[in-house]
């Protein structure tokens, strides 16, 4: 099952199927978790990392994300959480923080636990009825809860391989380190030691969307990112995030996000402010 790229969030939901490698980058407002029978190579805020086998893997889906590296055959559970809902839960500051911050978490937890909670989620989830959804969704709650107290890691690396997924990689983490900046596609293309017309080619072949697009993802999740986390007027917001303009900022963020930036930091909550400023 392939994800729709174009929802703003998937809700409290619970699926799974053989998906193949995403055909493109994506971004939701949700806390994702991911478990699957074989090992899963994810491309997730420019950096590519390793889900293991058996092993639930927690990121926010804010940041752009495309499942890249994936056995035929294999059964993959995904779990969304809308942001606002899994900041209710009251979980540890600092858990909330590291999705935040773009940190894959792979909890220690027993793979067949999960394996088990997740296939009962998947059918609760799919509308048996309100009371049973309920119920799944109080478990839910429940696994994040004992996960946040689980020590944890963050995902490694796949080793370092030649070929045109690192080159892409390369260019993809340049962009998200450098979505504040002015970057020009010269300059994405050079990261890599390419030309710029080969690597416009291959990254949208391999990544489905253009480093433009990418770009953009990139500047929206960090100016989620600081509404979030900072107290800084949206106006400030719009420049430090890379946009040019105001009315350029509020078009792309309601676009991605479905909301206003004020809006979006008056309906969520949970995570500690860090920086003064007034709200805009």
């Amino acid at each position: 099952m392939h994800i729709d790229g174009s929802r703003h969030t998937f809700g409290l939901a619970c699926w799974h199927g053989d998906p193949g490698p995403m055909t493109v980058a994506h971004r939701h407002d949700d806390i994702e978790l991911n478990i699957a029978d074989r090992e899963l190579g994810y491309l997730l805020n420019g950096e590519l990392m390793t889900i293991p086998a058996g092993r639930v893997g927690m990121f926010w889906a804010a940041r752009p994300h495309q499942l890249i590296d994936v056995a035929a055959g294999t059964r993959v559970t995904w779990l969304t959480v809308p942001l606002p809902e899994f900041l209710g839960w009251g979980l540890p500051d600092g858990v909330a923080t590291a999705f935040v911050q773009g940190r894959m978490l792979i909890p220690d937890v027993a793979p067949d636990e999960a394996g088990a909670r997740f296939a009962r989620w998947s059918e609760d989830l799919a509308g048996r009825s309100e009371f049973v959804a309920r119920t799944a969704g109080l478990e839910v709650q429940v696994f994040l809860r004992r996960l946040s107290l689980a020590p944890d890691a963050a995902a490694s690396r796949p080793p370092a391989r030649a070929g045109a997924v690192e080159g892409v990689a390369v260019m993809a983490a340049f962009v998200a380190a450098r979505s504040a900046d002015q970057i020009r596609i010269a300059d994405v293309a050079a990261s890599a030691h390419l030309a710029p017309s080969y690597a416009m080619a291959l990254f949208k072949r391999t990544v489905g969307i253009s480093i433009g697009s990418y770009l953009v993802q990139c500047r929206v999740a960090q100016a989620q990112r600081l509404l979030l986390t900072t107290r800084r007027p949206v106006g400030d917001i719009a420049m430090a995030a890379g946009f040019g303009s105001h009315s350029q900022f509020h078009e792309r963020f309601r676009a991605a996000c479905g909301t206003t930036p004020a809006a979006y930091r008056r309906g969520n909550c949970g995570i500690p402010h860090t920086d003064a400023g007034e709200d805009g």
